[in-house]
């Protein structure tokens, strides 16, 4: 296959209308494995272009985020729904330090004007989270048995390992799949009109093509998060420390995660780049 970037067939009517428009590669690109790396690196020298404005970002999310989740089960059915517009917000402001244009936390709200396809994204995880959840439920309630056997106590305990085991190998692989078809669709979404379940499955190709460098990209991040950690164990300083970890880690994440989007979506002449 050729990574010879090019309008794949629904964008067609997107890049006539507006001849700026930057290229999708017609498959996502594979790259090195060092490039996990760089994508942190590279996404914090952007995130440091304005790192006022994307802290302020950081901030509104975090504080809508945590008054939502005050709201008994609507509120985190919001955060389920709005999560690919936030998202798609970032990245756009991500685009924009890139391309050397103002970034501002209006970049954030954009994406909310004309939600209807990102609500789309949120509502198909939501589906395929449910699914999963269901599915690890009717798992662990048949390790304890019969409902007679559970209302008698009677629990096998090499039965409820075996299930335990059981919820493991699902859990893991399924909650990578669910991250690796959601983690673009939302950019995919907004920058490209790409249909939503379009978006999901070249989201998914891209990040399975590229896992490699997100395992990388993943030790690199988990490490830096444990050493972080020891200091926040200190009175006060670790305090604020963490307070500052907080707010930097969301755009950091979404900076990174722009710039491996970057690498594997886009032709590296396009203008989006």
């Amino acid at each position: 296959m050729s990574d010879t970037a090019q309008p794949v067939p629904e964008l067609a009517t997107a890049n006539i209308s507006n001849n700026t428009s930057p290229l999708l590669r017609s498959e996502p690109h594979k790259v090195a494995a060092g490039r996990g790396f760089s994508w942190l690196t590279e996404g914090w020298a952007l995130f440091m272009k304005e790192p006022l404005v994307f802290s302020v970002m950081s901030v509104i999310s975090l504080v809508a985020i945590f008054i939502l989740g005050l709201v008994p089960f609507l509120g985190g059915l919001a955060i389920t729904l709005l999560w690919p517009a936030m998202m798609a917000g970032f990245f756009l402001a991500f685009k924009h330090a890139k391309q050397q244009q103002a970034v501002t936390a209006n970049d954030l709200f954009e994406p909310f004007k004309a939600p209807a396809n990102l609500l789309g994204v949120g509502a198909l995880y939501l589906l395929a989270g449910t699914v999963l959840i269901l599915v690890l439920g009717i798992v662990a309630f048949m390790s304890l048995g019969s409902v007679t056997d559970i209302m008698n106590g009677n629990i096998d305990m090499g039965r409820l390992a075996v299930g335990g085991i059981l919820m493991l190998l699902i859990s893991i692989p399924a909650s990578l799949a669910l991250a690796m078809a959601f983690v673009f669709a939302p950019v995919l979404v907004h920058q490209h009109q790409v249909p939503v379940v379009a978006a999901i499955k070249r989201s998914f190709a891209g990040s399975l093509r590229n896992i490699l460098p997100f395992i990388v990209f993943f030790v690199v991040l988990t490490v830096c998060l444990f050493v972080i950690s020891i200091f926040v164990a200190i009175p006060l300083l670790g305090w604020l420390l963490g307070i500052a970890v907080a707010i930097v880690y969301l755009p950091l994440f979404c900076g990174a995660l722009y710039c491996a989007y970057c690498d594997i979506f886009l032709d590296h002449n396009s203008a989006e780049l």
